[in-house]
């Protein structure tokens, strides 16, 4: 497919792992330990985790005592995990390149299968439903998170509302991005009911994306995302000072000195088999 975006292709996050995992990765990570405990993860369960980057969930169900099989389309950002596993002594994390589209991996396998932040960048969200109810056994659990509105999103309106007052002639994005695909709940739902899914629970959950100062956040910005890697790589030099000094006047000015939080909702979407 040609019409891709940044953040739908392999090798824009083969190029962000750490960064990623610096800086988003421990945001996203208190989502993660929400959907565990909604699905009840324990000792000697088989996880599946589709779109698993650098581990957030993958890992956190190892120590669970799950035995985990994380995959993502991402080499790069497999390798990382590998080598975050490999440097811990994890063993029950096994890390593998796949597209969540079309898994390899048998029918009714696993006790529960989740998507953390993944699902929702995928071309076909209908092919990666229907392989995570697959791979699935009956009554198995599938977990799936997403972010809400960009009305509930005050991390994504300091970021690109900013970026859009200090460059106002920033070309404007011809659809809605692919990580708000699934922020309308009862679309969410209805798409996973239409692969089969049973007793679809929509859960809305918030946290605060911790940071040590405005000027950390927007140095490992270029790290959010493969599509944020490419907007800030089209702003010349003028313009990223723009952004960078309206920035750091609208967090400061919102939040002084400190401690420093932006609030995002996301949904967690919870179907049975």
């Amino acid at each position: 497919m040609t019409d891709l975006g940044p953040d739908q292709r392999p090798e824009g996050w083969s190029l962000v792992p750490s960064a990623y995992d610096t800086m988003v990765a421990p945001f996203t990570a208190l989502f993660a330990h929400d959907a565990l405990r909604l699905a009840n993860v324990g000792p000697g369960q088989r996880v599946l985790d589709v779109g698993a980057g650098t581990g957030v969930l993958s890992l956190a169900a190892a120590t669970l005592g799950a035995e985990v099989l994380a995959t993502d389309f991402s080499p790069g950002m497999i390798d990382y995990l590998k080598g975050k596993t490999n440097a811990q002594g994890i063993r029950n994390v096994q890390a593998v390149v796949m597209d969540g589209q079309a898994l390899d991996v048998a029918e009714n396998t696993f006790d529960a299968a989740f998507s953390i932040f993944g699902l929702m960048f995928f071309p076909d969200r209908a092919a990666g439903f229907r392989e995570l109810y697959r791979a699935i056994r009956s009554k198995g659990l599938a977990v799936v998170t997403s972010w809400s509105s960009i009305e509930r999103l005050r991390f994504a309106q300091a970021i690109l509302g900013t970026l859009r007052e200090a460059v106002p002639d920033l070309p404007a994005p011809q659809k809605p991005p692919p990580w708000l695909s699934l922020a309308d709940r009862n679309a969410f739902k209805a798409e996973m009911h239409a692969v089969g899914f049973a007793h679809v629970n929509v859960f809305s959950v918030t946290h605060v994306w911790t940071f040590t100062d405005p000027e950390v956040l927007f140095e490992a910005l270029p790290g959010l995302s493969p599509a944020f890697t490419t907007i800030l790589g089209t702003l010349q030099s003028a313009q990223r000072e723009a952004f960078r000094t309206a920035f750091l006047r609208r967090i400061r000015g919102e939040q002084g000195t400190g401690p420093f939080g932006l609030e995002g909702e996301a949904h967690i979407a919870v179907g049975t088999k």
